[in-house]
C-alpha cells in the first residue's frame, strides 16, 4: 500500500492531478482493481482527479472552522475573483485536523490559522501579483 500511495503521489506531483490513464497503469502495475485506486485517490486530500491551478486554496469545512467563520470564505474568494481555472483552484476540505487553529485556510501548501475575512482579503491579492509577475515574465521572454 505504501508503494502504491507513493506512486500516486509521484504522478500527482508530475501532472498536478491523477490522469485516468496513469491510474489505469498503476492498477495494472500493482495488480490492484481500478476501483481501489479511485478509492485511495478520493480518500486522501493530497490527490485530485482533475487539473488544478497554479495556486490552490483549501478552506476547512470542519465544524470548528465553520463555527469560527470559514463558512463565508468561499463567498469572499469569489468576490476577489478566485475561479477554478489554470491559475487558481478553490477546494473545500472536510477537516485538516488543526481545530485549535480554526478557522484554517491552506494556500499553496502553507497553513494559515485563525483566518479572518480581512486577512484573506489581504492575502489573495498577493497571489494575483504573483500571477501578474509570471505573465509579465512570460511576455518578456517572447
Amino acid at each position: 500500500m505504501k508503494f502504491l500511495i507513493n506512486s500516486l503521489l509521484e504522478i500527482q506531483n508530475k501532472h498536478g492531478y491523477l490522469p485516468k490513464d496513469e491510474m489505469e497503469r498503476i492498477s495494472v502495475e500493482f495488480n490492484v482493481p481500478i476501483s481501489r485506486i479511485y478509492s485511495i485517490a478520493t480518500f486522501y486530500n493530497a490527490f485530485s482527479l482533475k487539473p488544478v491551478g497554479k495556486h490552490v486554496i483549501h478552506v476547512c469545512k470542519g465544524t470548528a472552522c465553520v463555527m469560527g467563520g470559514s463558512g463565508v470564505f468561499e463567498d469572499t474568494l469569489k468576490q476577489l475573483g478566485i475561479l477554478d481555472d489554470e491559475d487558481f483552484t478553490y477546494q473545500p476540505i472536510r477537516c485538516f485536523g488543526a481545530c485549535s487553529l480554526a478557522p484554517v485556510v491552506v494556500i499553496d501548501g502553507k497553513v494559515y490559522g485563525k483566518m479572518t475575512v480581512s486577512r484573506l482579503k489581504k492575502m489573495v491579492p498577493k497571489l494575483f501579483e504573483d500571477k501578474d509577475k509570471t505573465s509579465k515574465g512570460d511576455e518578456d521572454a517572447r
